[in-house]
């Protein structure tokens, strides 16, 4: 069974042939059709990532999405299967351990977007050239699915400026993928440091598609947090490392061997060194437990913060992070569900609550600041207008170049749920509740890490609006009623409770 690329010649030899994709990208699709007039082939796709399987509208068809078990339902005498993702080498490897495929399929084809064509055609240019002293960093989702200031945030830039403190930047090229550079001037005075498109990859002007793949194709090492396509063909001697945004309770959506995708990934524990195995199929040295860089902000928290937000001063300051259950648009396979109710939040799901929760902050001189998750539905979260109760948008942070880390050191408490963020502040042994109203929901929905999840809560449990409030009173009253528990998982989840994250991740890899 061999592996050949589709170009018009072989087009023409399998005529009359139904085509079967294997790996569901609309995008990928629409390069494919515009290419080559073959929507009305396109019998069905392959896709093992449950949240992509069902039904895919596309040129008028409705074109069924399925698991890897139909393979061996099709006639292969009748179709052809084509690989449309740009891990076609790594799929076709998969295939290659299929003994149906194997004894009934003469050849698989692969389909190479625009994109992946001239990182291709890059990529035989500079193999042969030496590496250059050039570190380059992404942030956030695929390209496809861009949220404001997540191409710049997180663990990626945490050890971005924790390199140019250092000085890295003398003898490094440090370089950024976003999704529009101008938006970084203020980084232009810093020697050495460069902002580029992400969107180059695939730009029709030679002089940015040349800048793009140089820095992509020579650079020694790539540090990604999350989308790590965008460095799915590097050489042997290119150092991969995927910082991730987050140790946390919920498990992945769906499961994809990262081995080969990148040298190494940086964890919180022990514990999440053995689960991050696990999830990510990934080998036991792939992985580093040095901590996240991002930790390191909680230690230094900006300043005039309630000013610059608009926060009002007070005794003490509870901070709410829920998860999101219903992603933006461009991210609806992330999402669960919609919760019930008025506000469009756990537990306190009544403007009626949320006044009297209001109230209860007044009374005892505290403010609880609500920060949405980045990719949150805003529409499905209602009006949040209260004296003592602040909403914070993630638009607005990025407006003020705020990080969240660098926020929740000013926080007495944290209230979350299923997010990493509770396991962040963890660091800093502090008071946490976790709302756990649609736990049963949840756990059917996307899945837990643990076992038994509410073990492994280092924190107050809160199933109801009493509950909530009762933890309120707790903080505005000094009680830690929980101290105990988060001690103990604390010692558990976490290796290190100090801000030099940043400089371990840079000594495990030797830069």
């Amino acid at each position: 069974m061999k592996l050949e690329r589709l170009v018009q010649e072989n087009i023409d030899r399998i005529a009359g042939k139904g085509i079967v994709c294997y790996g569901k990208s609309e995008a990928y699709l629409r390069d494919l059709c515009a290419r080559f007039p073959l929507q009305d082939k396109l019998w069905g796709i392959i896709d093992d990532d449950k949240r992509k399987q069902g039904e895919l509208l596309f040129c008028g068809r409705r074109l069924p999405v399925m698991d890897s078990s139909a393979l061996s339902r099709i006639d292969w005498k009748e179709n052809i299967l084509l690989i449309t993702d740009g891990y076609y080498r790594e799929y076709y490897e998969a295939l290659c351990q299929n003994s149906y495929i194997v004894e009934n399929v003469d050849t698989i084809y692969y389909f190479p977007n625009r994109d992946t064509e001239y990182e291709l055609e890059y990529r035989e240019h500079y193999q042969n050239h030496a590496l250059e002293n050039i570190i380059v960093f992404r942030c956030g989702p695929q390209a496809s699915v861009y949220v404001k200031g997540m191409d710049f945030a997180d663990n990626a830039r945490a050890l971005f400026e924790y390199m140019l403190a250092q000085g890295y930047n003398e003898r490094y090229k440090l370089v950024w993928l976003v999704k529009h550079p101008q938006e970084f001037d203020k980084w232009r005075n810093y020697k050495n440091v460069e902002f580029m498109s992400f969107d180059w990859a695939g730009s029709e002007n030679r002089e940015e598609r040349d800048r793009y793949y140089r820095a992509l194709c020579l650079a020694k090492y790539i540090f990604f947090t999350d989308a790590y396509g965008v460095a799915r063909n590097c050489r042997p001697d290119q150092t991969r490392v995927q910082l991730w945004h987050g140790c946390g309770f919920k498990t992945r959506t769906n499961f994809v061997r990262c081995e080969k995708r990148y040298e190494y990934m940086t964890v919180i524990s022990e514990i999440y060194s053995k689960i991050h195995q696990d999830i990510y199929g990934l080998r036991a040295d792939q992985i580093l437990v040095t901590g996240y860089a991002k930790h390191d902000w909680l230690f230094h928290p900006i300043t005039d913060w309630q000013e610059k937000l608009g926060v009002a001063k007070a005794r003490k300051y509870i901070f709410w992070l829920p998860t999101f259950r219903r992603a933006k648009t461009g991210l609806e396979n992330l999402s669960e569900y919609d919760l019930e109710g008025q506000t469009g939040l756990p537990i306190v799901r009544t403007y009626e609550e949320l006044s009297q929760l209001d109230e209860l902050l007044r009374s005892l001189d505290m403010v609880l600041v609500l920060k949405l998750h980045p990719v949150q539905d805003r529409e499905k979260i209602g009006r949040i207008d209260m004296e003592n109760i602040v909403a914070l948008d993630n638009e607005q942070l990025v407006d003020l170049d705020i990080q969240i880390n660098q926020l929740l050191g000013h926080a007495d408490a944290m209230i979350s749920d299923y997010s990493s963020a509770a396991v962040d502040y963890l660091v800093l042994d502090r008071p946490i509740g976790f709302t756990l109203d649609d736990v049963e929901e949840y756990a059917e929905s996307r899945g837990f890490v643990f076992p038994d999840i509410k073990e492994w809560l280092p924190g107050k449990e809160l199933f109801s609006f009493e509950d909530f409030c009762s933890f309120v009173r707790e903080i505005g009253a000094d009680v830690d009623s929980t101290r105990e528990k988060r001690k103990m998982l604390r010692e558990k989840l976490l290796q290190y409770g100090d801000d030099n994250n940043c400089k371990r991740i840079i000594e495990a890899l030797g830069i």
